[in-house]
């Protein structure tokens, strides 16, 4: 692709890539473009163009779908390997906290960490584990 002008999609998915914290060279890499170019477009204003903000938010929008999905897909896991006893559960709250933190990025909210009271870790355990938390209640 050298000499040839960048697409509006790919414009579009250097934006959003940029937006989840891919590095340049790593969108380079990814796109088949050189990082000269994904840099010159990501600084340049070409996101005011409708079109490209339109596919901009496209993108964005299954990017997060596609997050969240990944997201309840670790946390079966999670859980999953919790119940088995398997102590494997670093990978997959890696990948949690991943996609959660670019789902976040592309939402455009914070990823700051945040406190979280007993009460807080309470609830969380009762939503992790909801058949304890009854036998719980029941005794």
């Amino acid at each position: 692709m050298p000499g040839k002008k960048a697409t509006n999609k790919e414009v579009a998915q250097f934006k959003v890539l940029s937006d989840l914290g891919v590095s340049n060279k790593a969108i380079a890499r990814r796109t088949g473009r050189h990082v000269d170019t994904v840099r010159k477009y990501l600084n340049s204003e070409v996101y005011l163009n409708p079109d490209i903000d339109s596919m901009v938010h496209k993108i964005r929008d299954k990017e997060i779908d596609d997050l969240i999905l990944l997201g309840g897909k670790a946390r079966a896991h999670l859980n999953k390997l919790l119940d088995e006893g398997k102590t494997k559960a670093i990978e997959t709250v890696a990948i949690m906290d991943r996609s959660f933190q670019q789902r976040r990025l592309l939402e455009e909210k914070s990823t700051n960490n945040i406190t979280l009271t007993h009460e807080d870790i309470q609830i969380l355990r009762e939503y992790m584990n909801p058949k304890k938390s009854e036998e719980v209640i029941d005794i």
